[in-house]
């Protein structure tokens, strides 16, 4: 049995995905399962996908287009590693990725998941472009220190493709939650990280693309990512103790929901009332909505360079 499984589902994944395949079957660390399900793509990604010649890929084709979430969980169904590395269509591994991964996990086999620092790519440019950020977030994260860090910035992991699952953590909380389009990696993290320590590898093992037709960088799915955050928090919240629930409001208050109580002023601003009050329903829901418009009007308006400060004194946390 390989220590890890590789998973991939792809969906019209050209032009990018043979450079994406090939960083993974030229690893240093060669003994691996590489799963791959295409979801019923529409341009020749399948037609690549049967081409490729490698022991060690296993492929499947969904017959109608099942989503993000549940090809994940179907992948893992299909695996039977230890470890199960995540992977994407659009990103390419350095070549010591699987090594260091399996090195990281065998020193430090109490985590529930891991997940690597990053280069970013732009959209049609392979060459890295870093961040700048000098992250000093430790490299076991204890279930304490992760709450902060997701009322802080949400999703730990920047991306599926630089986090890798133990398996024991997957028998202790489920699979990924199916009914959830955007936020189902947040959500997971958050699960796994209420029974085991996180586990960061602070070394750049992968470059992740970023490009505008990525559906967590459209403005129209901003209502779906803050319905499920809002979901994801309520459990976080059940979790953590009274002081951590009250620092984790108040990083609520002046990051994340302040962000989408902009959104709702700009749709209100711009004639969008029906968005608007999505937004508004949503933001009251979850806290106190005179509360929430405090903040706005103290960060925003007021005192916006107090706000910025704010990123600048835990830019630690930032990837």
């Amino acid at each position: 049995m390989p220590q890890i499984s590789i998973i991939l589902p792809v969906y019209n994944g050209l032009p990018h995905l043979k450079q994406s395949i090939n960083s993974v079957l030229q690893q240093d660390h060669n003994e691996f399962e590489f799963i791959i399900v295409d979801d019923c793509s529409t341009d020749s990604s399948w037609e690549y996908l049967l081409s490729i010649k490698d022991d060690r890929i296993k492929l499947f084709k969904n017959e109608v287009n099942k989503g993000l979430f549940f090809n994940l969980n179907f992948l893992i169904h299909q695996s039977v590693s230890p470890l199960i590395k995540l992977w994407a269509q659009d990103d390419i591994m350095h070549s010591n990725c699987i090594k260091e991964i399996i090195n990281f996990h065998n020193e430090n086999p109490q985590i529930g998941f891991s997940y690597t620092a990053c280069d970013y790519m732009l959209a049609n440019d392979n060459n890295p472009v870093s961040s700048g950020v000098i992250d000093a977030t430790p490299s076991i994260i204890s279930t304490e220190l992760h709450a902060r860090i997701a009322f802080l910035t949400g999703s730990i992991s920047s991306n599926i493709s630089n986090a890798t699952l133990d398996r024991k953590a997957l028998n202790k909380v489920g699979l990924f939650n199916e009914n959830m389009r955007m936020s189902g990696d947040f959500d997971m993290w958050v699960r796994i990280a209420e029974h085991f320590p996180v586990g960061y590898i602070n070394k750049k093992l992968v470059q992740i693309r970023k490009h505008d037709q990525q559906l967590s960088r459209q403005e129209k799915y901003y209502v779906n990512v803050l319905k499920e955050g809002i979901q994801i928090y309520n459990y976080l919240l059940n979790y953590i103790n009274n002081k951590q629930k009250k620092e984790g409001r108040l990083l609520l208050r002046n990051h994340s929901l302040l962000f989408y109580y902009t959104l709702m002023v700009k749709a209100f601003l711009k004639g969008h009332f029906k968005i608007g009050c999505i937004f508004f329903n949503a933001l009251n829901y979850f806290d106190n909505i005179w509360l929430l418009s405090f903040y706005f009007i103290r960060n925003r308006v007021l005192f916006p360079k107090k706000y910025w400060q704010f990123y600048a004194d835990n830019s630690q946390f930032f990837k």
